[in-house]
């Protein structure tokens, strides 16, 4: 009964804005991406899996409407691998509806359901048809996020945010605070007297970025602190018990992009941080089964080179690193070859080469993934 109203209501809301959208000046667009890939996984040099796939990888609809010079609303859907309610594939959220008040390029407010300005990458991810990639950063990845559990490595969802750009000679320095709820894991979702969606917790997600844009470089730090439930985790495989509590996380991230003549350099590194007491690590220390701490690292470094004005190939490395993961524990690394076509304005043509190499209990596995795909504007 819950699935249909859902669907119901996506079916209303989306008929009554195409209707009556351009009378309102509402605009209605989106992207969506979809792939076919080869991929094989073998361990230690025997192959253990090979899967050819169609994948309807992402597609994300956005409804925005100004009131003003000064006030603007926007929301975002998203819908991630081959979602389907009938099939239960997938997944739909909500993964933004704000409300925005902008007097002037020095301060901005957006209030609602928002993506926190972190790194860099962070609120460009959906764009999908303006980046070259079919995986993306693997940190920003929604395929992998059950995996390798990339939502750990940036937050996903803030509710208020401040930012702006001061003119600084003839550098600009750009500033963001955000704040908002705990991390997902931690909203009620009972009926009983908090109400479903709330978060009954004193732990807030607080956090910001500070960068700096000159000529054709950017670059900057951001930072957020929060909570994380740790009485269980899953590992990406299975689900285990822990009873530590909730463990103050903190997540430090900087980047880097860089453009010249015809060259493009985007680099970026994650730092997360759970600050386990002496009686938790003793915990965690009775069982040798158990992981020793959290702590996680990214990196990423992409070098693109514009071959035509529609034609670039790319060379990329990523490094993903977290202990109380399966498959991260000893550490993957990726190797990213790939090219982009812009076949017209609103459809680019994308292939990519990603070698992934990773120890499982001793063992080295590898996963070798061949993508062609396009990315679609509507």
């Amino acid at each position: 009964m819950k699935i249909k109203k859902t669907i119901l209501t996506l079916l209303i809301m989306i008929s009554f804005s195409t209707m009556f959208g351009q009378s309102n000046d509402l605009n209605i667009f989106g992207y969506y991406q979809f792939n076919y890939t080869h991929f094989d996984i073998s361990i230690n040099g025997n192959k253990t899996r090979d899967v050819n796939s169609f994948l309807m990888q992402q597609m994300n609809v956005f409804f925005q409407k100004n009131f003003n010079s000064e006030l603007s609303s926007f929301v975002n859907l998203e819908f991630t691998n081959s979602f389907s309610f009938q099939d239960t594939i997938g997944g739909f959220k909500v993964q933004e509806a704000w409300l925005k008040y902008s007097p002037s390029s020095y301060f901005n407010v957006k209030a609602g359901v928002l993506i926190p300005r972190f790194n860099n990458f962070n609120e460009i991810k959906n764009r999908t048809v303006l980046l070259p990639y079919i995986y993306r950063p693997i940190a920003y990845e929604t395929y992998f996020f059950s995996q390798f559990g990339t939502g750990e490595f940036v937050p996903t969802s803030a509710n208020i945010q401040l930012y702006g750009e001061l003119p600084v000679g003839d550098a600009y320095l750009n500033y963001a605070v955000f704040y908002g709820n705990s991390e997902t894991g931690m909203l009620n979702n009972n009926s009983d007297f908090w109400g479903q969606g709330q978060d009954p917790t004193l732990y807030k997600l607080v956090g910001g970025r500070l960068g700096l844009e000159y000529d054709n470089l950017q670059l900057g730090v951001s930072l957020t602190q929060d909570k994380k439930t740790l009485n269980s985790f899953h590992n990406g495989r299975t689900l285990i018990e822990l009873g530590l509590g909730n463990i103050t996380r903190t997540r430090l991230g900087a980047y880097l992009n860089y453009s010249l003549e015809d060259f493009e350099l985007d680099a970026e590194v994650i730092k997360v941080d759970y600050d386990l007491s002496q009686e938790n690590k003793n915990s965690l220390a009775l069982n040798p089964a158990n992981p020793q701490n959290f702590d996680k690292s990214f990196y990423h470094a992409n070098l693109l080179y514009n071959i035509t004005d529609d034609l670039a190939g790319y060379v990329g490395y990523e490094y993903l690193k977290a202990e109380d993961n399966f498959f991260l524990n000893g550490g993957l690394n990726i190797y990213n070859f790939g090219a982009s076509y812009k076949a017209t304005g609103a459809v680019l043509l994308k292939a990519q080469y990603a070698h992934q190499v990773f120890k499982l209990a001793g063992s080295e596995g590898t996963r070798n993934d061949l993508l062609v795909g396009a990315s679609v504007y509507f």
